[in-house]
């Protein structure tokens, strides 16, 4: 294909863009929307050249048209062939899809090429501007939380109801959250969790049923709910989230499902799933507790936007079942295999089935495994506290801690990925209702 180049821009740009589309009117109305943001050069470089064109022009980021255009058949299938050729020869060069939101079919050929942020020129254009800041933010800077090297979501999805998501879901939060206390308190003698910034600080949302769960086991009241926080999400700010949501003892953010769950046909699954996204923005690691949330499309979505998903089983007949079915849905939802990890709870190999032959049946990484203390872990709930806050040398406790110690030591994974490219699959604009 030949290339050829021309620009858009304001007049005062500090950074190049590369804009791959033979579509001059859409390269125009990009231009317009990045408006001094940035030099946007439209040009189609060939297959054979790309290497040298993206090492002459060094660009900060490149847009890949993923419109649709009736005079162009093939258009998105040549828009994903090159996008997973960026993919390798530039890995690290950030890339955003092009498109119109109201057409789900672009989003989701850019999805499966790999492209996890999106924009769409003919809608606000302060939406575009925010969309390309936030994503050079994060190729121009290591993605760590204060010191502690966490800076990343995580998911966590049982298999079924009963296997211990939500009593993994506060315990991993808890003793996060005490890391990154403990690395804050060695920079600023006497800073208490409560005290940090939200880049310092672990948020939980607790979309688990039964409702509000994660905040009894943590002993914590909160009004401020997921519905009221979708609805204020414009000026959803780290001031505002620090005031309103509910705080753990040791500093734990919590957001917690309405009471009322009628209330959540009110709220669309794009602003649920743009919410996650705000909480990311603003805390240094986020936990998603959606264990027996009852809308797949919405779970999906999440799971596509975070960093990692943790499938959690136990070895029963059951939860195996339950763990195949899930899997299969959450695939069918165009959620990548490769995101998905799993744990195992409740474990003793006296059960049957070993953790690693269960990972190797479903072909996943194994996060690790938690042993079966449901005694202690009840009763550290009927007094109001957590485990590790009675007990440290308790076996529980000592798994969950390795655990944090592998995900405090793992690289964050790029925080890009999910961006709100994953809301727009189709039936996005649909209310969230509960089965």
């Amino acid at each position: 294909m030949k290339a050829h180049s021309k620009e858009f821009a304001g007049l005062q740009h500090s950074a190049c863009f590369l804009f791959c589309s033979l579509d001059n009117g859409v390269a125009a109305r990009l231009g317009a929307a990045l408006g001094e943001l940035g030099l946007v050069t439209q040009e189609v470089p060939a297959q054979e050249k790309l290497a040298q064109r993206l090492a002459d022009m060094s660009p900060r980021l490149v847009f890949l048209d993923f419109t649709l255009d009736a005079q162009s058949p093939g258009k998105l299938l040549r828009t994903a062939d090159l996008a997973k050729s960026l993919a390798k020869i530039a890995p690290h060069l950030p890339r955003v899809a092009v498109g119109d939101i109201s057409v789900p079919e672009s989003a989701i050929a850019a999805l499966r090429a790999g492209v996890t942020d999106f924009v769409d020129p003919f809608g606000d254009a302060q939406d575009v501007r925010d969309v390309v800041q936030s994503v050079l933010t994060l190729s121009s800077s290591p993605g760590v939380a204060g010191s502690a090297g966490v800076k990343r979501s995580v998911l966590l999805l049982g298999a079924r109801a009963g296997v211990g998501t939500t009593t993994l879901a506060v315990h991993l939060a808890g003793l996060l959250q005490d890391r990154m206390t403990a690395a804050a308190q060695a920079r600023h003698a006497g800073s208490a969790g409560k005290d940090l910034p939200l880049g310092e600080r672990v948020a939980l949302m607790d979309l688990g049923w039964p409702v509000g769960d994660c905040q009894l086991y943590m002993n914590v009241n909160g009004e401020f709910n997921f519905v009221e926080a979708v609805r204020e999400l414009r000026r959803l700010d780290a001031t505002l989230l620090a005031s309103a949501m509910a705080h753990s003892r040791n500093g734990v953010s919590m957001l917690s499902l309405p009471r009322d769950m009628a209330e959540m046909r009110s709220v669309s699954q794009a602003d649920s799933l743009l919410l996650f996204e705000r909480l990311r923005e603003n805390f240094g690691l986020v936990i998603a507790d959606a264990g027996g949330f009852g809308h797949p499309e919405f779970v999906s979505g999440l799971a596509r936007a975070a960093g990692e998903t943790w499938l959690v089983t136990d070895q029963s007949v059951g939860a195996i079942v339950s763990l195949d079915a899930q899997i299969k849905e959450l695939e069918q939802h165009h959620v990548d295999r490769s995101n998905l990890r799993l744990l195992v709870n409740k474990y003793d190999e006296r059960y049957g089935m070993t953790a690693q032959q269960i990972a190797e049946r479903f072909g996943l990484p194994l996060v690790g495994t938690l042993p079966d203390r449901t005694m202690p872990l009840v009763v550290c709930t009927n007094q109001g506290k957590l485990l590790h806050e009675v007990s440290e040398r308790d076996a529980y406790v000592r798994a969950m801690s390795t655990l944090v110690d592998s995900m405090v030591a793992q690289p964050a994974p790029n925080q890009a990925r999910g961006g709100w490219l994953a809301t727009l699959l189709p039936n996005v604009h649909r209310r969230l209702t509960m089965i």
